[in-house]
């Protein structure tokens, strides 16, 4: 009996129609797997190779549901990366600056750890090819994480644990820049011990109130 589909061609035909035979995802389920299944093309394929299908496919819905939500990739990029994150202000700092700072830190790595890990190794990349990717990333994706750590910072300095001088771009910028580095070069994050020295060896000696 003849099933339609030709020999050779069976495995396209589950590619394409594979979506459609899962329990259609809703809600919360729903923006979960959008959100993977961005970061996992973006990682596999790179932005400029990102399109609304190759998403809706491995998220297991239709394109329809993601227009609904985004008018370009550009922006569901955006969304999936920082959904990818947790949201920086609901970090819970201990109000100390080493305390602080390790925290910040190791919430990115964690982040690192997951999903996301596969999204940022092309990051360097792709942001020296797409300008609109790079204007993305530092608006929308890293710019509330840069003023969560500038305000860590600003409120060191308050109590006297920090100099005026920490605010300095180079000081505010050296922990993630560390973080980033390790990770896109090895795609291996750092540990809580490895963001602990990081903090005790180089953050906190740039940072210090001086006597």
């Amino acid at each position: 009996m003849s099933t339609g589909v030709r020999a050779g061609h069976v495995e396209t035909a589950l590619l394409v129609t594979d979506y459609r035979q899962r329990p259609r995802k809703r809600g919360i389920t729903l923006e979960r797997a959008i959100t993977e299944a961005v970061i996992a093309e973006l990682g596999e394929r790179g932005y400029g190779a990102l399109t609304f299908e190759g998403v809706a496919t491995r998220a297991g819905t239709g394109k329809s549901a993601l227009y609904r939500r985004w008018p370009d990739k550009l922006s569901m990029t955006a969304d999936a990366l920082r959904a990818a994150l947790p949201d920086p202000e609901s970090l819970s700092l201990p109000g100390e600056l080493r305390a602080d700072l390790i925290v910040y830190l190791n919430s990115i790595a964690q982040g690192m750890a997951g999903s996301l890990g596969l999204g940022m190794r092309v990051l360097c990349g792709e942001i020296s090819r797409h300008h609109e990717f790079a204007e993305m990333w530092e608006h929308r994706v890293i710019g509330p994480w840069q003023t969560r750590l500038t305000e860590l910072i600003a409120d060191a300095i308050a109590r006297g644990e920090a100099r005026p001088g920490a605010l300095a771009p180079e000081c505010v910028l050296a922990g993630p820049s560390v973080l980033c580095q390790r990770f896109t070069m090895t795609a291996v994050p750092m540990t809580g011990p490895e963001v602990e020295s990081l903090v005790d060896n180089a953050l906190l000696p740039m940072m210090a109130a001086r006597p």
